[in-house]
């Protein structure tokens, strides 16, 4: 059954604990995001090229509007509000970017998918994500969200291709599991791996994450 909280996409049969959940890489995990954060201002694609380089690794998150993004943030820095939901197209715009403790830059982009906003909103979002892409010195990891209640679509894969044509490495976790039924999650979490299975291995972490900011 793939109803899991983890999953490695290309070997979907191998129930074997990952390298990455030693208590060594968790304890380093539970020290970075429990790190002091620091806010840098708001970026548009008009002023990109302020992205703060600091050095240390970057990772980015990004999904469709209403995936549960900023959830899923607030949660992994254990309940600090740094994110803020909005179902305001307009602040498809903005890229938010948080220093956690100087050792983590953590860029929270904006998400897509809103219905009836304007060409030019489109464009500026198209900007700001492939500017973004091709500026980052230090980003290490591109984190996709799909929304596990709703399945993959084709906006999501659209991304994917973007970013890999990019360069860069991608990551895919799926969100708000807790109002998936196993069935449900066991379904979509297939038609994810099966999504997943043209993407270039050099460019993607294996695993698939089912997570739920709900029971962090």
């Amino acid at each position: 059954h793939l109803a899991r909280p983890w999953i490695n996409a290309f070997s979907p049969r191998d129930l074997s604990s990952p390298w990455w959940w030693s208590p060594a890489h968790r304890e380093i995990a539970q020290h970075v995001f429990r790190s002091p954060i620091a806010a840098h201002p708001v970026i548009v694609w008009q002023t990109i090229h302020r992205l703060p380089e600091l050095g240390i690794p970057q990772v980015c998150v990004i999904g469709h509007s209403n995936v549960g993004k900023s959830s899923l943030i607030n949660a992994l820095v254990h309940g600090k509000e740094i994110a803020r939901p909005s179902s305001m197209p307009g602040r498809t715009r903005h890229l938010f970017a948080f220093d956690l403790g100087r050792e983590l830059s953590l860029i929270d982009l904006p998400g897509y998918g809103f219905a009836n906003v304007s060409p030019q909103l489109r464009q500026d979002w198209e900007a700001l994500i492939q500017a973004y892409l091709e500026r980052s010195q230090s980003l290490r990891r591109v984190v996709c969200l799909v929304d596990a209640s709703a399945g993959i679509s084709r906006e999501d894969t659209r991304l994917w291709d973007a970013v890999q044509g990019a360069g860069r490495r991608l990551m895919v976790v799926l969100t708000k599991v807790d109002l998936c039924h196993a069935d449900d999650l066991h379904r979509n979490v297939a038609e994810v791996i099966a999504a997943m299975q043209p993407l270039d291995l050099d460019l993607a972490w294996p695993y698939v994450h089912a997570v739920s900011a709900e029971h962090h």
